[in-house]
């Protein structure tokens, strides 16, 4: 795949898309001046007899002990043996709490003493030997050498996440690759990138649905990345064509209904039905789970009066339960109740963002749920209706989100994002009146009082951000003695999935305003600015030190990032600024 031009330092980049049921790995060498092409990594043990499938299954088998033992294809032919256990959909363990509401689906549960992070840096690990194992076989450098033997040392690496995952989950990831050996505690930070699966995607179809021939300054397309756990949709605007840049237009959505929802629901509906027969033993059923998924979900569209799943042999029948010559028949009514409920969620998302964005040009389904005759077909009707265009590829698309990831890499044709939520922080403000707000008040170092804890609004869910525009909160720090020294200065952001949070961050308990949540600590040291403390003596009070500085913010930017800004002489110096996210485990 030839994804345009790359302008830049020459470099090796790998992306791994680590999806719920199936992964994948695709990488590029980056030169100065010439055309991107990305290649993805088609060798993983136990699928010889696929040789050129870029997808590995996200399975991980542990022995007793909680060691892993097998991997991919070869841990899924190992489901039936006794001293093994597989691990898989552990995806769903890192989906953010808001998500995990949105259905009952419950994750497997992980073995005795194997955490979920251990399980992400076994799978990473595996994933990326065998990434380097395939580069090293197939790419040449110049002169004859190995590729990664040159450039391998400072590759970078960039991860495919949902939508709705955020900082916390970054952060996870970062701790996992590490974890794994991928790169050191101490890597530079633009060794390892996010991109959104849905930014992804768009850069995968600016290719392959070569959508920057009729794409127009104005015109505006969805794109839905629908994968094994997450459905992922964007809405961008086109405000350049040479070269060809895109902006969001609204928040993007992310509901937890991809395709891994289809096969759980036939699992529940095939063992009520089998619940009596002797074909419902559960290594028989998970069989039949696993031939729906390859077979039966994919080539149902709602035309045919029915479908079946191949299990067993001839001789394999009980007509009482639908199973002759070993295939279950399923009604064309029973594949529509399997599909019904991830199908409601997708379309409702669909239509919240539509909503939002206004008039929309087209869409784009990608993902291996994406590649759905079902789903497509749902879509296409919906759609028409709206007088929007479904653009179709040829290729399929269940490598878009590792491709992509590299196309953007190499490109990045989006400049602007908008905010999934509201953003802001805890403040302190002269005190007007009022009961409630003088029990949170105090006097500060230049006598003033002051009302803590009222949240500030830094940008409103569904606001868009250029990629190079930061927000800059100022600060005012006051002492009644000049110090000595400056130690670090932390503050927390706070979100909310309102547009006009409550006024009090906090309650009369001290716990979180309903509604609110921590996105991250932003950390900073504020040492270097000790020599820049000015006293003021105002008449009749004491003397008072202070000193003003600001945090700049980057909403706009494929991962949160800030910096410490003032005044040194007059002219404006910048300061590093650390995004401590929240612990998930």
């Amino acid at each position: 795949m030839v994804v345009g031009t790359y302008t830049g330092p020459e470099k090796l980049v790998v992306a791994i898309d680590l999806g719920t049921t199936m992964s994948a790995v695709a990488f590029a060498h980056l030169l100065n001046g010439e055309e991107a092409r990305v290649r993805v990594v088609t060798r993983w043990p136990g699928q010889e007899e696929f040789s050129g499938d870029c997808k590995v299954p996200s399975v991980v088998g542990y022995d007793s002990k909680g060691t892993a033992i097998r991997f991919g294809a070869q841990a899924v032919d190992a489901e039936s043996l006794e001293n093994i256990q597989l691990v898989k959909w552990f995806k769903l363990h890192l989906h953010p709490d808001t998500m995990k509401a949105a259905n009952n689906l419950t994750p497997p549960s992980l073995p005795a003493g194997v955490s979920l992070k251990t399980v992400y840096k076994d799978l990473l690990a595996y994933l990326f030997k065998y990434a380097r194992d395939y580069i090293d076989a197939t790419s040449v450098d110049i002169g004859g050498g190995k590729l990664w033997s040159r450039l391998g040392p400072k590759f970078e690496l960039c991860l495919a996440i949902p939508n709705g995952w955020n900082e916390s989950q970054q952060q996870f990831l970062r701790e996992a690759v590490v974890a794994a050996d991928i790169l050191p505690a101490n890597h530079e930070a633009q060794r390892l990138k996010f991109v959104s699966e849905a930014e992804a995607a768009v850069h995968f179809a600016i290719v392959y649905a070569n959508i920057g021939t009729w794409l127009r300054v104005g015109n505006t397309l969805v794109v839905c990345d629908a994968g094994g756990s997450t459905v992922d949709s964007t809405v961008y605007r086109c405000t350049s064509t040479s070269p060809l840049l895109l902006e969001e237009v609204t928040s993007s959505e992310c509901v937890q209904a991809g395709g891994a929802f289809l096969d759980w629901a036939a699992e529940r509906a095939l063992r009520e039905r089998l619940k009596r027969s002797r074909y419902g033993h559960p290594e028989i059923v998970n069989i039949m789970v696993r031939e729906f998924e390859r077979r039966t979900k994919r080539k149902f569209d709602g035309s045919s009066d029915e479908s079946f799943i191949h299990f067993g042999l001839p001789t394999d029948n009980d007509p009482p339960h639908g199973i002759k010559m070993g295939r279950v028949r399923l009604s064309s009514n029973e594949v529509k109740v399997i599909f019904k409920a991830p199908v409601d969620a997708i379309v409702n998302s669909i239509d919240e963002i539509l909503t939002r964005a206004g008039h929309v040009d087209a869409l784009l389904l990608v993902g291996g749920f994406g590649d759905s005759a079902y789903l497509s077909n749902i879509f296409e009707e919906r759609l028409a209706r709206h007088g929007i265009n479904k653009i179709n590829i040829d290729e399929p698309t269940k490598k878009a989100a590792a491709e992509g990831a590299i196309a953007w890499c190499a490109t990045q044709h989006v400049i602007a994002r908008a905010a999934r939520a509201t953003y802001g922080i805890a403040v302190s403000r002269p005190l007007t009146g009022g009961k409630n707000a003088k029990k949170r008040s105090h006097v500060s170092a230049d006598g003033q009082r002051m009302v803590e804890g009222i949240f500030s609004t830094l940008v409103v869910k569904n606001q868009v951000i250029q990629h190079d525009h930061g927000v800059v909160r100022p600060f005012v720090q006051t002492y009644d003695k000049r110090p000595t020294s400056l130690s670090h200065f932390e503050v927390e952001l706070m979100c909310s999935e309102s547009a006009t949070p409550e006024k009090w961050c906090r309650t009369k308990t001290g716990a979180l305003t309903p509604g609110l949540r921590r996105a991250c600590t932003l950390r900073t040291d504020l040492s270097g600015m000790l020599p820049y403390i000015q006293v003021h003596n105002p008449k009749g009070k004491p003397p008072f030190w202070r000193f003003e500085f600001g945090i700049e913010i980057y909403f706009g930017r494929a991962t949160l990032c800030a910096a410490v800004v003032w005044k040194e002489n007059g002219q404006v110096r910048k300061g590093q600024v650390a995004v401590v996210p929240n612990s998930i485990v």
